[in-house]
């Protein structure tokens, strides 16, 4: 039944739209549902399928406004090259000054939100996951009360699942996000046509929830959502090279047969690795939610 509907909701929506392609943001949140620890409350359990329906969910929002268009793409990157000498802080709003002060914007003649959000924008929801878990914990059982804390906090886990997913993609990673952008002595391509060779036809065509979900980790419980969003964010940075490399070789062609192995070796070990980071960040929020607030904890320089 979660195959079938991974594969409808996989064509509601325009394919050309979403990164990792509508189906493998689908596939990303379905195997983290499949892989959650049975502890997690009976709710979020049977929430499966709507939580794999909001995993493309932020994607949806594209083009739809000037002001949302202005705030959420950034939300989906962090190109780390520009970035990658700073102390990051957690707080998206004294990152933005960072790269003021630090001289970043001038050097690269970019704007306050070019580097991009993506790390902020996981720590911050995982942070509001497990606010409203622990609201859930304090409200009374069985109440009407109750019940909009769980759709609120289905949705929160939803959403989330879409920027876990993006920041396992090393193309979410980088300078080098559609076209190889610098100096380019192994003649990495340049056409902008990787992104979608990758991310969207190679995984739309060639991969199913079946192929990821073996290949999920142990679960982990995270404490520290920036630091381990950060992390993260540097691994699939660092496999950005592996990504052209692939593609120049014709490895994430549509019409190469049989399938490259190591194409789909590399695609499902992203997904997977995606799908891990997402069901600890749920199961965390979780455990993490049993404890009380920290009050005043705001990040200081």
């Amino acid at each position: 039944m979660k195959r079938a509907l991974v594969l409808i909701l996989s064509f509601l929506v325009a394919p050309s739209l979403f990164a990792w392609g509508q189906k493998g943001h689908l596939m990303s949140s379905e195997a983290a549902a499949i892989g959650l620890p049975r502890d997690m409350p009976p709710f979020f359990l049977n929430a499966a399928g709507e939580l794999t329906y909001l995993g493309p969910e932020p994607d949806r929002w594209r083009a739809t406004g000037e002001s949302l268009d202005a705030m959420n793409p950034p939300d989906h990157f962090l190109d780390y090259e520009y970035v990658a000498g700073l102390k990051l802080p957690p707080d998206r709003f004294r990152f933005i000054d960072l790269l003021y002060k630090s001289g970043t914007l001038r050097r690269h003649g970019i704007s306050n939100s070019t580097a991009g959000f993506l790390p902020w924008r996981i720590a911050e929801l995982a942070d509001q996951l497990t606010t409203e878990f622990r609201i859930w914990r304090a409200t009374p059982k069985n109440s009407i009360e109750q019940k909009y804390v769980e759709h609120e906090i289905v949705a929160i886990a939803g959403v989330l699942g879409h920027f876990v997913a993006d920041s396992s993609n090393p193309h979410h990673t980088t300078t080098n996000f559609n076209g190889w952008a610098d100096p380019n002595p192994n003649g990495y391509a340049i056409d902008c046509g990787t992104h979608d060779r990758f991310e969207l036809y190679f995984v739309t065509q060639n991969i199913d929830t079946s192929d990821v979900t073996p290949k999920l980790a142990e679960p982990v419980l995270r404490t520290d959502y920036f630091k381990t969003a950060i992390d993260f964010v540097k691994t699939s940075n660092s496999l950005v090279e592996r990504v052209y490399q692939l593609d120049k070789a014709g490895d994430f062609d549509l019409f190469r047969k049989p399938v490259s192995a190591e194409a789909k070796d590399f695609t499902t070990d992203r997904l997977a690795a995606g799908a891990s980071l997402l069901r600890d960040f749920w199961w965390s929020a979780w455990v993490n939610s049993a404890k009380p607030a920290k009050r005043g904890a705001a990040s200081t320089d």
